[in-house]
This record gives C-alpha cells, structure tokens and sequence, in this order.
C-alpha cells in the first residue's frame, strides 16, 4: 500500500498517531500528554484525544503528577503490557514453541512441542493450533489480539503462506488462514529471523547493539543457522544456506552432505552429539563447534564487508567464556549479544504479531520521511 494514500485518510492518520503514542510509551515511562506531543511532533489536542482513548480501553494508565517547574503538573502515563495479548508461534526443526504475550512481547506461558513433518500438513497444525487453544484459557480470548508464525522460511507478501522452508516437506503452506480459521484470530507469518531483527529493534532500544558503519550480520543460532544482513536497523537480505557452509571434512548433515555448518554447530547436531538437556546445551558447546562458527562467520565478513556479528537465538545464551573464545578465533569481527535472552524466538513471533497489529514499527519506518 502507498504510505502517501494511507496518510491521506484521517481514520488511518489516527491508527498511525496512535502506534506512534504506544510506542513512545512503551520505550519509555513516565511521560506527559504535553511531552507526548513535542517528541511526536504533534498538537496538544490530537495527542488528547489519543491518550483519552487509550485511556478508555485500559491501554494506558495514569501514574500521578509529576514534579515541573511552574504552571500545572503534568500527569505522567505508562503502557498496560496487560491490556492485550498476543499469541506466538516459532517452528523450529525439532521443537515448535508456543507463548501467550503481553503487549510488551514478555512470555506469560508457553509450551513446546515436538515439530512434527512426517504427516499431512493438517495433523501437523492440528498438534500446533491444540497448544494454542491450551495456552489462551489463561486470559479472556476478547483480549488475544491476534497469532504471529515465525518459521525459517520464504514468506508471502502478504504474510500468510510459507512459499518453502528447508524443514518442512510442503510448500505453499496457507498457515495464516489455517490459524485464523480455526482459532477466529488474525494471524501474520513472518520469517524468523527477520522477526528476530525487529524484535532486537526494542529489546536493545538505545543500546547501539544494532548501529554499525556498514552491514551488520545478524545469526540466528538455534536448531539451525539463518543469517540475516542488516542495515540502518532493516533487513536488506537473508541468507538461508549459511549452515550449509563448508567448513568441516566430517559430520553428516540432515541435508544428505558432509561438513555443513549445521552438522556440527547448530543446536540440533550439538543435542546427537551430547548427553545434555535444551536448557544447559549452550554450556557444553566445544572448540570445534565454535571453530567451525568462526571459520563461517570470518568467510561471509569478507564476502558482504561486514565487520559485525550480532549473535540472536537460543545460542546467544552461550556462556561469556565460550563467547570470548569465538571471539578470540574471529580476528577482526566485532560479536555481539542478543538481548532478547533464551525465549527469544517466542519474543520475536510476538513481535510480529504486536508489529501488525499495535506498534506498526514497520510501516512507520516505511512513511518516517512523511510525518
């Protein structure tokens, strides 16, 4: 849609204005309509009526008056993370995890369960959608605003169907259509990764994690490998056949070949090779895994010009002492930490979600120049 024609319309303007206050509320607390209003660079009134709004519906609340310098005391607000949900689901190679999230992407409870693709594609959403109906009955469903999908794959426009995924035997999967049927919610899907990356976008808010001279490559580092480069905060490419790098004379990849990235560093090679529960995997990563890392981080540098390494998924969770160490074999690459923790997968489904339908950080980005 043209950003133009959809500023255009006062309804739209408003959803957008209104985004535009749930966001700057989120990032930050404590702020008045009036400050509202300066930072937004809108008038008094319009952000009035807003905050009014939201208000009304339990979006925001009211935390007092704060202290000013002259004239009237300006009453500061706060975001209600409890005011709506988002449900969340990333399918992974092994594990599909499933979250209910508040408006803040913060788990409230989630399940995983095994992924399972050696059935029809409608018993393989049926055992996803059965979990979802288990984890809604925590809240009214009136305030589940909606499903995001993550998965490792190529996405439509339009964000229903997964086109392909290197996992799943399907193609041309309609799991948006699936979900809302069957669950009477609006569902987005998305790539994971590229949903990683929005995510990091509030999770490091201020932080600098995401600014860099140049492309920054962004690693999903979890059953798999996917690797994402990004720039000014936007992802500009994605490259799914990073785990199939070569750098190993041994190790039987699930894609048939020997010495891929993936045999012998991803989470689902790590779990064959070691006795060692999901949760404490991360710990027992060896030298030749994190050898084999750097020796594919340090070749991809090279080939986009990229002198930084943001490190997300479950494998962002690595010790600090393993992390020095791939740092140590990565001369001349800067390696970063997520900072959306071990559920990070879940978060950035949920961000998807709350992307669509509460923040619109994407199509804000998109009319930036037009505010």
């Amino acid at each position: 849609m043209n950003p133009s024609m959809k500023l255009s319309q006062p309804k739209s303007a408003r959803s957008i204005n209104t985004a535009r206050v749930l966001s700057s509320l989120r990032l930050g607390e404590n702020l008045s309509k009036a400050e509202l209003a300066r930072l937004l660079e809108l008038n008094k009134v319009s952000v009035g009526e807003i905050v009014d709004s939201l208000l009304a519906d339990g979006f925001v609340e009211e935390l007092g008056k704060m202290e000013a310098v002259n004239g009237r005391k300006p009453t500061a607000l706060k975001l209600v993370p409890s005011a709506r949900y988002v449900l969340s689901v990333d399918i992974g190679r092994r594990n599909t995890s499933i979250a209910l999230c508040d408006m803040t992407a913060n788990v409230v409870k989630f399940e995983r369960i095994p992924t399972i693709v050696d059935v029809k594609v409608e018993e393989f959403c049926v055992g996803i959608i059965k979990s979802c109906i288990r984890v809604m009955k925590l809240v009214d469903p009136q305030r589940i605003l909606g499903v995001g999908v993550t998965v490792g794959g190529r996405i439509s426009s339009d964000g229903g169907v997964v086109l392909e995924c290197p996992y799943l035997p399907w193609g041309n999967i309609p799991l948006g259509d699936a979900f809302s049927q069957v669950l009477k919610l609006k569902a987005v899907v998305c790539n994971s990764t590229t949903a990683l990356v929005a995510a990091e976008r509030f999770a490091s808010y201020g932080s600098g994690l995401l600014d860099c001279v140049g492309p920054i490559m962004y690693l999903d580092w979890s059953d798999g490998f996917n690797l994402a480069f990004v720039e000014d905060g936007k992802v500009f490419g994605n490259c799914n056949r990073f785990g199939h790098l070569k750098v190993s004379s041994t190790g039987l990849c699930w894609c048939g070949e020997i010495g891929c990235l993936e045999a012998v560093a991803s989470a689902w090679a790590l779990s064959n090779s070691m006795d060692a529960h999901l949760k404490d995997l991360w710990d027992k990563v060896d030298e030749e895994a994190l050898a084999a890392l750097s020796r594919a981080l340090v070749l991809s540098s090279q080939v986009v010009g990229s002198s930084k390494v943001v490190i997300g998924g479950e494998g962002s969770t690595i010790p600090d002492s393993k992390l020095d160490s791939l740092r140590g074999m990565c001369s001349g690459l800067v390696l970063e930490r997520s900072n959306l923790g071990d559920k990070a997968n879940m978060v950035a489904a949920a961000e998807s979600a709350l992307d669509t339908w509460v923040y619109m950080t994407s199509l804000l980005e998109d009319v930036k120049g037009l505010l």
